[in-house]
């Protein structure tokens, strides 16, 4: 915010996408930044971005600008943010991260660790790996260590935690703090 906007353009620039996607996250006021930019990059800065992460920054700029950026951004960053966007503010679903990976509980361990590797690409948050049924249905959670530790003939179904906490994404905030302090 010390730099004219001449000088930030030269920052933008030097940064590039991802990283301005990275350090855009931290700005409280984001709208501020996007919107001094072609809308081109500005898209491409939301969608290098988190969908959690994008939907407070798109909520920084005007309805307008927010649509004109939306119909940029690819499909996938698009449902995300859709996603996000679809629960009220005070639902815990509001505040939640697309930003996981998950794997089928009937891949073997080596099928399990590639589909890691596969996401992991993506989605940078992997220390717990979600576990689903076939139906895409929420089943469990890993912890990584132990999923590298394990051996190639080591079931799956014994890594995974099935008493692993949950909410349901239209729960309210309030409760579920409520719950966790009880």
């Amino acid at each position: 915010e010390l730099l004219d906007v001449r000088q930030r353009a030269r920052l933008y620039r030097l940064l590039g996408v991802e990283r301005l996607g990275d350090v855009f996250a931290y700005v409280s006021d984001a709208g501020k930044y996007l919107r001094e930019l072609p809308q081109e990059q500005a898209a491409d800065i939301v969608e290098a971005m988190d969908a959690d992460d994008a939907v407070d920054a798109l909520e920084t700029v005007s309805p307008e600008l927010r649509s004109a950026l939306m119909e940029k951004l690819d499909p996938e960053s698009q449902h995300d943010i859709r996603l996000i966007c679809s629960y009220q503010p005070d639902e815990i679903g509001s505040a939640m991260s697309t930003n996981f990976v998950s794997i089928n509980r009937h891949l073997p361990v080596k099928q399990a660790m590639r589909a890691l590797i596969a996401q992991a690409e993506e989605n940078d948050n992997i220390s717990t790996i979600y576990v689903i049924d076939k139906d895409r249905t929420f089943y469990g959670a890993i912890d990584l260590k132990e999923l590298i530790i394990a051996r190639e003939n080591t079931p799956l179904n014994s890594l995974v935690i099935t008493s692993y906490p949950y909410v349901y994404a239209q729960e309210r905030i309030e409760d579920c703090v409520n719950a966790i302090r009880d």
